[in-house]
């Protein structure tokens, strides 16, 4: 009620200056819309403190309205949609809000171009909405002027695991490794990623539709990768670890039909078991020892 009294007396403050020539029409016009916004934005923003999203956004709409270009109040209204937002909710207007911020941002964007915190906002609104395509195309985006950007490359082979699409995040994966020569983790992430691909059993199994023939692609594939990550690492006691279970998978579907070869298999699988037990031990020892011992030698 006081809000609106206010506005009733500037209003004809204003229409009184302006009947006198002191203040012009669109210099009037301006300093209206922008005084009736900031009202409309301190009330979104007690709303919004409320998590009464459902009328804090449309306030923050009518300010937009009256203030269009102004970039803070665009990414307030963005928060105000993702924070709106209902993961679980399927119905098109609760998806439409993620529209309408994906909107906002790159808005934003396209005028601030290197803003990465609005950058990782529009991640953040991808990925929490699971739209894993939208994320990775937002990556490679930005991969086009910084090709070789070992944490970009990393995401999104990471999104394109979440997608399910194993082959494709494999092949960035290697692009990680061969950008990033001196880290085993991209290798022995395909090796882990291979085995939780291939392994099934009655109580777990990740895709029991995969045929004996992917099976076998996926346990080849990820046996070459985790023999690059111990050879950069060969303290990789995780990769050693992959070793032994893919050999044991092999064993299992691809070899089951040839006893010798399965009992390679299984050799094999037991010697990297026993390895990465070793490196665990050494890893154990070293950190009881700590920092004196390592400086003594």
């Amino acid at each position: 009620m006081q809000s609106r009294r206010f506005y009733r007396i500037l209003s004809g403050i204003l229409v009184a200056l302006t009947a006198v020539g002191l203040v012009g029409n669109v210099g009037c016009r301006r300093f209206w819309n922008e005084l009736k916004a900031r009202q409309l934005i301190r009330e979104a923003k007690e709303l919004y403190q409320k998590e009464d999203y459902a009328d804090a956004c449309p306030r923050y709409e009518q300010a937009l309205q009256l203030m269009p270009d102004n970039l803070n109040l665009k990414r307030s209204l963005a928060y105000c949609y993702m924070a709106w937002y209902k993961p679980l909710d399927p119905s098109p207007e609760n998806q439409a809000l993620v529209d309408k911020a994906a909107r906002l941002f790159k808005e934003i964007m396209a005028l601030q171009p290197d803003n990465r915190r609005v950058q990782e906002d529009l991640m953040t609104l991808y990925l929490n909405a699971n739209r894993y395509t939208d994320a990775i195309d937002l990556l490679q985006q930005q991969l086009q002027s910084h090709p070789d950007d070992p944490s970009l490359l990393k995401n999104v082979a990471s999104l394109y695991v979440k997608a399910n699409q194993y082959d494709v995040a494999f092949e960035w994966y290697e692009r990680w490794g061969r950008v990033q020569r001196d880290t085993a983790e991209p290798w022995y992430t395909i090796g882990s990623l291979a085995w939780q691909k291939v392994y099934c059993a009655p109580t777990r199994c990740l895709d029991p539709t995969l045929s004996n023939e992917a099976r076998a692609e996926y346990i080849r594939r990820g046996l070459e990768a985790l023999q690059k990550a111990i050879q950069i690492d060969p303290h990789h006691a995780e990769a050693y670890a992959y070793l032994n279970l893919l050999y044991r998978e092999k064993a299992k579907w691809v070899d089951a039909s040839d006893p010798v070869k399965q009992e390679e298999d299984l050799r094999l699988a037991d010697q990297y078991r026993d390895k990465a037990q070793q490196v665990i031990e050494a890893r154990k020892k070293q950190k009881a020892e700590g920092p004196t011992a390592s400086s003594s030698q």
